[in-house]
Parts: structure tokens; sequence; C-alpha cells
């Protein structure tokens, strides 16, 4: 809803009037004597001095630190507001800069005419610790003042994560009662059913969301169940075609806690992937039970807890009463498949991108003439995989589509950040997200040419085949599409140069699809695609449609839309409050994954232990 409004310009001037000023100081000066002014500030209170401080035009994106939501604050009149409203429950203290590494502090360029002094810093609040970074703008009289400020609490004090000095003992002798009431295998077969007590979370599904965000909260001492339906877990990747395989680098995309290991391939097959999952459950002692469906689900406002009934795989039903539950079923919700006129008649298989698992197991695919309504990421990847097993495959496309390369584009995402040469990947994801969204759009526009002219052969080799781009509102690529649409591009792992090489044809209609034929598929335009084989690669509805099948009309009309973005240019709904009392929104890439299931933890344990407000 609020998409458009997101489109900024990033100054190239002078942030006040000019008058000349000269500084000789170093970054680290600079850096240390705003934090220490910063600190000063928040710690007294002091809001009217915010303008010592801050720009007019300045931004803070705070996660968890001075509210328990996500926030951008966009303005100094409004982030007066906002500290008036809460700085004196979060009396933040004791800054740091960071002394060292990548994000000590050091002079950027992040457009051309845009200088910053930026640095990560940790820092102290009343409840918690956290970390962040700053970014400070010269103004025309000399003076640095932050332009970009970005807080995020990373744990609870007297509840901090157990790992590293905090690690669990692991010897019999640490055992509750002693070895005499049961080892750490007895324990924990009682664990996993939950024969001596309700988990504290309940979360419904047990792929990359579900596991990330299970690992956090059992680390922070709040048991956890999961539930799957599937027959294992890591059958969510497993499930899917033949030919999927991770379209982010190995580098982005480890999981909390448990990093791939140094040999693991740059992208990984998803049956490898699924039994990484299997792996993780295991080695992350989480108590999963596959096989498993709600069979009723009932919050109590006055209890502020769940009643929720499963069904088990032995045909036994199982009554829980946990406190929060995490829905944790996949990034979209149900698949959007459209009908249309004529459809019952056709002859050939028609079927959605959704039920797709490769075309060698559709019988003879040699030959056959297949339809590909959609030109995303499933689109493109069922399109080449008909093409390999012998299909005539034609693909339709309504409105231009972004495609960047897996070879080359994709690796300028993330360079320097999550490669072989980045930082330590906790202090790269406070990094990655410590922009106000906005922001990062803006500062993609220039990422996004620059990719553009890299690919530059590919792409028009795609226009002269009839496929039309598209590189996003204001023309800042992916990441705008995958946070407000969640779809619109499709990362090239081969099917470009088949379009390319006239392999796969490509059928344009901006006004979609009129109706079947026994043997054809006709478009808006009256064309005439004949057809044995049509996929509709149409995409997916919003999360809460998943919520509705699963749980019913009563919990998912207490949320909201699940992804977009708000007024303030956060993500509706998802890792932060979703409009349900204690339910929690969890979904997105590996990446995405392993980074805000922090912070759903954080909110949780909050929660439980009475700390939120």
């Amino acid at each position: 809803m609020f998409a458009e409004r997101h489109t900024i310009q990033l100054p190239s001037a002078p942030l006040s009037p000019p008058i000349i000023k000269v500084t000789q100081e170093s970054p680290v000066q600079i850096a240390q004597q705003y934090i220490t002014k910063l600190e000063a500030v928040l710690k007294s209170n002091d809001v009217a001095a915010l303008s010592s401080v801050m720009h007019t035009d300045s931004w803070w994106r705070d996660m968890l630190t001075f509210s328990w939501d996500f926030r951008t604050i966009h303005g100094l009149d409004k982030l007066s507001t906002y500290f008036s409203e809460n700085l004196s429950q979060t009396a933040p203290y004791n800054f740091k800069l960071k002394e060292s590494g990548k994000f000590a502090p050091s002079v950027g360029t992040p457009i051309e005419g845009l200088e910053w002094v930026e640095s990560m810093f940790d820092f102290e609040t009343k409840v918690g610790r956290g970390s962040g970074m700053i970014r400070l703008v010269q103004g025309a009289d000399g003076v640095w003042k932050g332009y970009m400020i970005y807080t995020a609490l990373q744990e609870l004090k007297g509840f901090e994560e157990n790992k590293g000095e905090r690690r669990p003992h692991g010897g019999n002798n640490s055992l509750i009662g002693g070895a005499i009431k049961g080892n750490w295998q007895d324990r924990r077969e009682r664990q996993k059913e939950f024969l001596d007590g309700e988990p504290d979370v309940f979360v419904i599904g047990a792929g990359q969301s579900g596991l990330n965000v299970g690992a956090r909260l059992q680390t922070m001492g709040l048991s956890c169940l999961l539930i799957d339906k599937n027959d294992r877990v890591g059958d969510n990747w497993r499930n899917r075609y033949r030919t999927l395989v991770t379209h982010d680098p190995v580098q982005y995309t480890h999981m909390a806690f448990l990093p791939f290991p140094s040999n693991w391939p740059l992208f990984t097959p998803k049956d490898k992937l699924g039994d990484w999952f299997e792996s993780y459950a295991s080695l992350m002692e989480l108590n999963v039970w596959t096989k498993t469906t709600i069979k009723s689900a009932v919050f109590s406002d006055e209890t502020k807890s769940w009643t929720i009934e499963v069904n088990r795989f032995d045909g036994t039903v199982r009554t829980l009463k946990p406190k929060h539950v995490v829905f944790a079923t996949g990034h979209a919700g149900e698949a959007k498949i459209p009908s249309f006129p004529g459809q019952q008649d056709f002859k050939g298989n028609a079927y959605h991108a959704s039920f797709h698992r490769d075309a060698s197991l559709t019988g003879d695919a040699t030959g056959k003439k297949v339809v590909v309504v959609g030109t995303g990421n499933s689109g493109h990847d069922i399109a080449q995989n008909y093409y390999e097993n012998g299909a005539s495959v034609t693909m339709v496309q309504r409105r231009g589509t972004y495609v960047i390369s897996a070879s080359k584009g994709l690796f300028k995402l993330h360079e320097g950040m999550y490669d072989e040469t980045g930082p330590k990947i906790e202090e790269a994801d406070i990094a990655g997200q410590s922009l106000p969204i906005p922001a990062q759009f803006a500062l993609n526009v220039a990422l996004t040419a620059e990719i553009q002219e890299l690919e530059k052969e590919s792409l028009d080799g795609l226009r002269k085949a009839g496929f039309k781009l598209d590189f996003g509102e204001d023309k800042s690529g992916i990441y705008r599409k995958y946070i407000t649409r969640g779809g619109g591009y499709y990362l090239d792992v081969g099917c470009s140069q088949l379009i390319i090489d006239g392999k796969i044809a490509v059928q344009q209609s901006p006004d979609g699809i009129s109706h079947f034929e026994p043997n054809a598929l006709v478009l808006a335009d009256g064309t005439k695609l004949e057809a044995d084989v049509v996929v509709l690669a149409t995409g997916y509805d919003n999360m809460r449609t998943s919520v509705k099948k699963i749980l019913g009309d009563t919990v998912a009309d207490r949320c909201k839309d699940v992804w977009d973005l708000d007024e303030e240019g956060e993500v509706n709904a998802m890792w932060r409050p979703s409009g349900h009392p204690n339910f929690w929104f969890m979904g997105g890439s590996l990446a995405l994954c392993r980074t805000y299931s922090r912070f759903v933890a954080l909110q949780i344990k909050a929660a439980v232990e009475g700390i939120s407000r």
C-alpha cells in the first residue's frame, strides 16, 4: 500500500547552509566525538538536544531497542516524538565503537556526492544489549551529525543465549537429579514428546523459518515444539521440483549457530539442503513432530495462551497449551490458481507450478507442447526442466521481469559482505539490516545499473528474443521486488540463454489469458498456443490465506496482511507483532530467517518473562 511512497533521493549536497570549514580529524576521532555526544543526549533523556546530534532530515531505524517493534523514523520532529515516548524507559548507555575490522570508523561514499563517516557500535539499555551503526554526514558548517542511525537489540540481560562461555555443561553431573533419573538420551526422548510439561512456544512448520526460530528460542531457555505435515524434516525442499537448487550462495545462507562446512557447494541442491535441515534439527536438539497436522487452535484473551489439538502420525490426538504460536509455513500463502473458461474441456494437463515435480515424471515429454504462464523463478525453472526433457516450450509473459544471473550479478549483491572476504556473519547481519529500507532501495539504483552493465550482453539478447525486462520501481532491482511483491524476478541459472538462443519461446500477453480450447491456450488478444501441458506459474497469495486454511477465520481475521511495507517503510507483520496476540509470522530466505529469528525469539522471550511493555 505504501510502497510507492518509499522512493527517496539521497542528498548529494551539504545538509546545512554553506559555511566554509575544513576538518583534519580522522574518522575515529569524528566517530568517537559523535558517539560520546549522542550517548550523553540519550542517557540524559534530553530530547530537546537531539538537534545538536541529528540532522533535520535524519533517519533512525530501530529494532526492539526503544520499543518492542521495528520502527523507521524519518525527520527530526518525528524522532523527537519517538524518543519522548520511549527514551526514559530504555535509558541507553555504555556506547562503544567497533575498534577494528571492516566496521571500525571509516569514510564511505555510498553514491557519488554523498560522503559519510560510518562505524558499528555496541550499547546497553535497562533490559538488554544491542549493536548498531552510525552514519554521519558533515553539514556545510563543518559539524558532523547523524544522518542514518541503526539500533538493534541483540540479547536480554539475564536471559542471554546459552552459547560460547554460557554453553551447557553436558556432563552427567549437570543433569537435574543426576544420571539415575535418566541420561541425556533418556531425557531427550521425554523432552521430544513433552511428557513432563507444555511447550512455551508452538511452531507450525519445520523448514528454514521454523528451524532457525526454534534454535533461537531454545537457546534462550524456552521450550519449543515444531510440527510439520511432511514425513521428514527437510521434505519441504525435497518434495519440490527435481532440479531446484538454492538461488543464494552458501556464504549468505548459513543457519543460526551452525554455518555450512567450508567445503559445502556454492549453491545447494534441494535434497542436500533437506538432509542438512534434518541434521540441523537433530544437532540443535529441536523437538519436531513430523506427519502432524492441526485439528483446532483457540486463543484465550483472558489467559493469554493457546489450546491446540494436533493429529499425530499414529492417529492419536494430542492437546497442547503453549503461550505463543509461530507460523512458519513458508514465505507465501496459498497458491494463486486461476481458472479460465473452457479449462474443464482441455484435453491436456493443466496445473499450478506448486504441483510441479519433474518433467520426466509426467510421462515422455519429448515433442510435447508446453506452455508456462509466468516468468518468475518457478516459471523459468519449470520451462528449462521441460526443455531439457525434450519438450517444445513457450513462456507467456504478462509484464516485465527483473533478471539477474547467478554467475555474475548475484555475487555483486553480496560482494565484500557475504563472500570469502567478508566479515564474520554476525557483524555482516547487523550491517546488512542497518539502513532504512527506503535508503536501501535508493542505494540499490546504482548497484542495479552496475549489474545491468555487467550483464549487458545477456540482457540485450533477452530483449531481442522478445522478453520484456523490468528493473523495478525506481530501477532499484531485486530487493525491492522481493520485499514488496515477493516475486517479479528471475535468478538466472541457465534458462535465459535458452530464451536467447530461441530454444524456449516467449509470447507477450499484457492482458493475460482469454480461455482454453481442447488443445490450446488462447491469449487475450486471440493468439492461440497449441498445448499438451499448461503450467500456471501464477504465484502465491498473502500468508494470511494459509493461516485461514490451517487455523481458521477467527485467528486469520485478527492478523494483518504480511509483506509489503507500512507507512514508515518496515515490512508488514513479518517478524514483528502480527496483529493477533501471541502469534508471530516467520518467513523469508535462509539469510533473512537466520537474521530475523533472533528478533522474533527476543520478542517472545521478553513477553514470556514480562519484560516487554
